[in-house]
């Protein structure tokens, strides 16, 4: 697997409090969101959770990005 820039996303902590998820899902994946979020580690964004999927699935990468 080829290593990838990490990017620091911020979070905001009115969001955080606020938002509830309404389904065992969403709750599911909120508190494994707070879990990687108080770890320390880095969340990735969007276009880094994309291109780990590819590399996962073993697509072929397009050396364009």
């Amino acid at each position: 697997m080829t290593e990838v820039a990490v990017k620091t996303i911020k979070t905001n902590p009115k969001v955080e409090e606020k938002y509830k998820p309404k389904t065992p899902l969403g709750k599911s994946l909120w508190e494994i969101r707070k879990q990687i979020i108080a770890s320390g580690v880095p969340l990735l964004t969007s276009e880094e959770i994309e291109r780990e999927v590819r590399e996962r699935r073993g697509e072929r990468m397009d050396y364009t990005e």
